[in-house]
């Protein structure tokens, strides 16, 4: 089945599920959301809705778990390229990344638009041609190299972020390198630790690993060489990496599960432990965003279909110790048809967008992780 008939599938069947009862805190955002990117600087927690064409910016610092004064007030909506899905932050340059399915990827001057300054929002931003219907993208943060998954044409774009950054048009004429990974690449995380970036592949139940030693803004001599793929479960719709245990986490849509790869031995430079057949945790229906919070030391799944999210003990279930990894995630209910999930570290809060609530379901990270279960099932209000 074509991937695009795919993500139809389960857009469908997240549209007839219930939506919960009871929900956690929400914000009100454009309609159909899908990326999220958090800029820790300005404090900015960029949006993009999908069918508006627009950027929803939040205030993080007064719209949090902690603090919630600023989530009433409807977040600032600025216009964008064409059906915005992917967001990333170069955090260093400031530098918003967005990733449009028509085939480009804009370049937003996070200094002069977010959350507390919208004066540059409106000025047209700078736009980078990549590959076919392209999805979601990460930044390398050491190496400022910003990795744009392809779906259509099985690539991944490397754009060079040291000089196409802050709107700059005459940087981003083209894209640095190009590589060629499994069919329907969708979500891409890098690992530091390991300097890999890895690339779920949607339409062949894999991932491929790239070395980002040899294939990153200042040197692409690697970029051509095929990298090494690892199968997972079924659609793999996003990944995570753990730097607290180097464990990879890869979201299975259709299997509704999540693999866990041990980082140190599956990564680009090594395949040593990439024949190991991955242990699996189940999730929910749809699993498909996926973050890690590393204060807790906790995995959160957003499951598509189920109108969930499952939280993870990641001390318990990683790349070296699985003995927590057969045990029941917890399930919290949140919008409709949440997609992805993005962690705050400074307020220990978790954001999921709801694509068909036009909202974002906040959890607070205090009282609802791996260990602590009190407020996973706590009901909230719509902001």
């Amino acid at each position: 089945m074509p991937v695009g008939a795919l993500i139809a599938a389960v857009a469908l069947a997240a549209v007839a599920a219930a939506a919960p009862a009871d929900v956690h805190p929400q914000i009100r955002v454009g309609v159909f959301p899908t990326g999220m990117a958090l800029d820790p600087g300005t404090g900015t927690l960029y949006v993009g809705n999908g069918t508006a064409n627009t950027l929803s910016l939040v205030d993080s610092r007064r719209c949090n778990s902690g603090n919630t004064h600023g989530c009433s007030q409807k977040a600032t909506a600025v216009a964008a390229g064409p059906d915005p899905i992917g967001l990333a932050v170069d955090e260093a340059g400031k530098t918003l990344y967005v990733v449009n399915f028509s085939g480009t990827v804009s370049v937003v001057d996070g200094r002069k638009c977010n959350a507390t300054d919208a004066s540059h929002c409106r000025v047209a931003a700078a736009t980078l041609q990549v590959g076919l219907d392209p999805q979601f993208l990460a930044v390398d943060q050491k190496t400022h190299t910003i990795y744009v998954a392809n779906s259509g044409s099985n690539t991944v774009s490397v754009i060079d972020g040291r000089k196409c950054a802050q709107g700059w048009s005459r940087h981003c004429a083209r894209v640095r390198g190009t590589v060629h990974v499994g069919p329907g690449p969708f979500t891409v995380a890098v690992n530091d630790a390991t300097h890999t970036v890895y690339v779920t592949d949607f339409g062949g139940d894999t991932i491929s690993m790239i070395d980002a030693r040899k294939c990153n803004a200042a040197d692409v001599s690697g970029c051509g060489r095929k990298p090494v793929s690892v199968n997972v479960g079924e659609i793999p719709g996003g990944i995570a990496v753990d730097t607290l245990t180097n464990t990879i986490y890869v979201s299975g849509e259709f299997s509704n599960d999540v693999s866990v790869i041990d980082g140190r031995a599956c990564n680009g430079s090594t395949a040593t432990g990439c024949r190991k057949r991955p242990v699996k945790v189940l999730a929910g229906a749809g699993a498909r965003g996926i973050a890690v919070n590393e204060a807790t030391n906790t995995i959160y799944v957003a499951n598509t279909a189920a109108n969930t999210v499952s939280v993870i003990d990641g001390s318990s279930c990683n790349g070296t110790v699985q003995t927590g990894c057969s045990q029941a995630a917890a399930a919290v209910p949140v919008g409709v048809s949440p997609r992805r999930v993005v962690v705050d570290p400074a307020t220990n809060t978790i954001y999921i967008t709801n694509a068909f609530s036009n909202s974002i379901t906040m959890l607070d990270g205090r009282t609802c992780d791996g260990k602590v279960r009190s407020g996973c099932g706590r009901p909230g209000t719509t902001a």
